[in-house]
């Protein structure tokens, strides 16, 4: 139960606030706010997050850690809109959905405050009458679409400003065709602004009545008799309908649409945005989101708008959002038409064209979420190794780590597993089995000891790189038995550590006390992957060691069962293994085994497939 005097202290406040539009924050006990949110009126907002028995799953976990409440009033609901933005990303609330990237991503800049502009890629929006496209979700995409740019339209590309006071004699690209050489001042303004002109058309994705006036101003060139214009010109529209041509017509209708998809897993999410400009398909964006544990589609969709749309330099008519985002948007579609002063509509189909757009648009999503994931593993991984090598003081970076476990089942079958980890990741040709020789029992020290005298005498008889670091499952005994082990063939100088499985301490060789860690370091994480694939692979092996034997004791304590029949019985099926999942009818099928043995047969094996792990 939530403390009495917390709630008394929090209901005092919420009598202040009134009917006032606003944005509340509420904060945990160590002050740090945990939810940022927007009311047209504040008090009843507030004061319905302090039912204990709530139906919604984020606001009972909200409620569980709230522990003190801040607000600010605003003139009204979409004042609020542009405030809560604001909070969320200066707060970076847990429990609010919000673009996970916390960084400025870049534009493409058309200086049209300039006399002859130029185009180049920015990360600061400026109200300086300049045109601004994006944002583009990476720099590279906002590179090759600079880079076409260049290709296609003969733009300047050195910063100076013009026009200047003493002509200078142009640059590389004006005798490539790929600049018109305003530096040399014997281009006007008018021809360069048509140029640009078209640039902006292009990054519109007005392309068809781009190439259209392209064709006018051909043929009214090849009127003229100038010939060299019009070739020129025919050149640049070949160029633009190459790009046309990549582009998949998605409306027949034409139009500027956005088609929305998401991907999710637990509180990591992406959004893919599909961009359609004059009816094809342009582009795509994708854009990393957190804060989804407790939050269904409709707030997602609604806080990704308001982030997004706010803050776009050209905006689409149409935004086609999933179904199950349904809700109302009211606010966020006045706030957009007093920015842009026109509206934006958002539909959510469930057939159609469109529909089969917005399952293109998710599953986009969905591989963009697995790569980011991926990335960030192997990213983590790196930065495991490295801190690895830092907090255990290792000669070199542990690029190759092994790590072994020893598996028994109260004393029977033990087995050793060996696992390798290369670059952080699991290396299955590394793996290895080993059957104990010297040891029967519980005796793990003594089993550690044997299977590493095993593992490096190996490495050192067939010249094999030996392991950056050695990890063994188990406290300060098991490490000083391993390490005895390397000591004995005089390889000691191979670093070794122990993780012991109840508090997660690493024990080194010769000291006595174990150190801990951050338990969630990308280090932590690294070995603990290492130990637990070790016991997984060692009791898998171990298990199979046990049917096997459990097997050949049901073969044996059979009356009916000879030598000759069990031989007979283990070359039909070729492997102890296929034994087991034999039914009666195949039992049958032996020579020398009729319908009563193979019942007796099979009701042995199902009494040896239900032996527990």
């Amino acid at each position: 139960m939530k403390d009495a005097l917390i709630l008394q202290t929090i209901q005092e406040k919420i009598k202040n606030l009134g009917s006032l539009p606003g944005c509340y924050l509420w904060k945990n006990e160590i002050g740090e706010v945990i939810y940022v949110g927007k009311a047209l009126k504040l008090q009843s907002r507030v004061r319905s997050y302090l039912n204990p028995n709530q139906k919604d799953r984020k606001t009972r976990a909200l409620y569980v850690e709230l522990y003190d409440l801040d607000w600010i009033a605003t003139g009204n609901e979409k004042e609020a809109l542009l405030l809560e933005a604001t909070l969320i990303k200066k707060y970076n609330p847990k429990f609010n959905v919000r673009l996970k990237d916390d960084k400025n991503y870049p534009f493409l800049c058309v200086s049209t405050s300039e006399d002859y502009p130029m185009v180049f890629i920015t990360r600061k929006v400026k109200d300086n009458g300049d045109r601004y496209f994006g944002p583009f979700t990476d720099v590279k995409a906002a590179r090759d679409t600079l880079e076409l740019i260049h290709r296609i339209f003969p733009i300047r590309k050195t910063k100076l400003k013009l026009p200047l006071s003493k002509p200078q004699r142009p640059c590389l690209n004006f005798h490539m065709g790929r600049c018109l050489g305003p530096c040399q001042g014997n281009i006007s303004k008018e021809t360069y602004a048509e140029l640009t002109d078209e640039i902006l058309s292009f990054l519109e994705g007005k392309k068809e009545r781009l190439v259209s006036g392209l064709k006018s101003a051909m043929v009214r060139a090849s009127e003229k008799m100038e010939y060299e214009r019009a070739g020129y010109l025919k050149t640049r529209i070949e160029k633009i309908n190459q790009v046309r041509e990549k582009q998949t017509v998605v409306s027949m209708d034409g139009g500027d649409e956005d088609i929305l998809g998401i991907g999710k897993r637990e509180d990591e999410g992406q959004v893919v945005i599909l961009e359609v400009r004059g009816g094809r398909l342009e582009g795509k964006k994708s854009f990393p989101i957190t804060g989804l544990s407790f939050s269904d589609d409709e707030e997602v969709f609604t806080s990704f708008l308001r982030d997004y749309y706010l803050n776009v330099t050209l905006l689409p008519s149409t935004v086609f959002l999933p179904p199950s985002a349904k809700g109302n948007y009211d606010v966020f579609v006045e706030a957009i038409t007093e920015k842009f002063g026109t509206s934006i509509k958002l539909k959510f189909p469930e057939m159609g064209p469109k529909k089969s757009l917005l399952r293109l648009a998710e599953k986009n999503a969905e591989l963009s979420l697995t790569e980011r994931i991926l990335a960030t593993k192997l990213r983590d991984q790196t930065v495991a190794m490295k801190e690895l090598q830092e907090k255990l003081n290792l000669p070199v970076l542990p690029r190759t780590i092994e790590c072994y476990d020893i598996s028994h089942f109260q004393g029977s079958s033990p087995v050793a597993s060996g696992v390798m980890f290369v670059d952080g990741k699991p290396y299955k040709a590394g793996y290895r089995h080993y059957k104990m020789r010297g040891y029967e029992g519980i005796n793990d020290p003594g089993m550690i000891h044997e299977v590493i005298a095993r593992r490096l005498s190996h490495l050192v008889n067939e010249e094999e790189t030996l392991p950056d670091l050695i990890v063994i499952d188990g406290g300060l005994t098991q490490l000083s038995r391993a390490a005895e082990a390397a000591n004995a063939l005089e390889l000691g100088h191979i670093p070794m550590v122990g993780l012991a499985k109840k508090r997660e301490e690493i024990y080194f060789p010769g000291e006595k006390h174990p150190y801990s860690f951050d338990m969630h370091s990308p280090m932590m994480r690294l070995l603990r992957n290492l130990r637990d694939e070790a016991h997984r692979f060692g009791v898998t092996f171990q298990r199979v060691q046990r049917k096997k034997k459990a097997l050949k004791t049901i073969l044996d304590d059979m009356e009916d069962i000879g030598a000759s029949r069990r031989k007979s019985i283990l070359s039909y099926f070729q492997s102890k293994k296929k034994v087991t999942d034999a039914t009666i009818g195949e039992l049958k099928e032996v020579p020398g085994i009729g319908p009563v043995l193979a019942e007796k047969i099979y009701n042995g094996i199902q009494r040896l497939r239900k032996i527990e792990p």
